[in-house]
């Protein structure tokens, strides 16, 4: 794809995100506040479900082919995805194609008009880095909202993977998890680093995979470091089993 179609390839995302969130995302939220009235769970399971609807469309619109290998088993108990980070585009892929989740995000974007709502009603939380009372603190909500029964995103690398290969996990970055015994569900992803790469703005047309594996329990552990490097082992062999298949399908084509 071209320069120039990539740039009016970004600018229909853009456009169409702005709709979205601004315009059918208020009505949306309007419709949830009256069902909040009468339920506030039936609004939360109305304003979820069209948040999960927008990560699935989100990708459709793009003319992007999502191709998914592995099913979430059913559990009645609370576990926290993991996964490789690739790009901006991984957030939306796993709310729309794994399970709605809660993520940790940066506080500014609780700022920005109608994304703070969709952030609400996923029970996410807000963290200002450079803020270590406040961090702790959120850490803690973190914690309380896990042992509640919300799921929560992480990305242990704790940045977006340029080439796709996925980088070290950061030390202590399954803490939460392991102290809490919380279940963890490790995601491998590929290809979305070269639909929007952390070096450029430009958006480009390709197939992304995803590669849903089985619940791995901490307790079965004896140190975080064993439990990171076991589930990093996991996610990394997912990620090169998903680009071994994307070029033996297009050497077939």
């Amino acid at each position: 794809m071209g320069k120039v179609l990539s740039f009016f390839y970004t600018l229909y995302l853009l456009i169409g995100a702005a709709i979205y969130v601004f315009v059918y995302g208020g009505i949306v939220l309007i419709i949830g506040g009256i069902l909040r009235i009468f339920s506030k769970k039936l609004s939360e399971k109305f304003v979820i479900g069209q948040i999960e609807a927008f990560g699935r469309m989100s990708f459709k619109l793009l003319g992007i082919k999502v191709y998914k290998i592995g099913e979430l088993k059913e559990t009645n108990e609370n576990f926290m995805v993991v996964s490789n980070h690739q790009s901006a585009l991984d957030i939306p892929l796993i709310i729309g194609y794994v399970t709605p989740a809660a993520f940790i995000a940066k506080k500014e974007l609780g700022k920005i008009p109608g994304i703070n709502w969709f952030l609400k009603y996923l029970n996410s939380v807000l963290i200002d880095r450079g803020n270590i009372r406040q961090t702790a603190i959120a850490l803690k909500e973190i914690v309380h909202k896990m042992n509640n029964g919300v799921h929560f995103i992480i990305f242990p690398e704790g940045t977006r993977s340029i080439n796709g290969d996925v980088l070290p996990f950061k030390p202590r970055s399954l803490e939460l998890a392991f102290k809490n015994k919380i279940k963890v569900l490790p995601v491998s992803l590929w290809g979305l680093h070269k639909v929007w790469n952390k070096k450029s703005f430009l958006i480009k047309r390709h197939p992304v995979y995803l590669k849903i594996h089985n619940f791995i329990d901490p307790k079965d552990f004896n140190s975080e470091e064993e439990f990171r490097n076991h589930v990093e082992k996991i996610i990394r062999e997912g990620v090169e089993f998903l680009e071994r298949r994307f070029y033996s399908e297009t050497s077939k084509s």
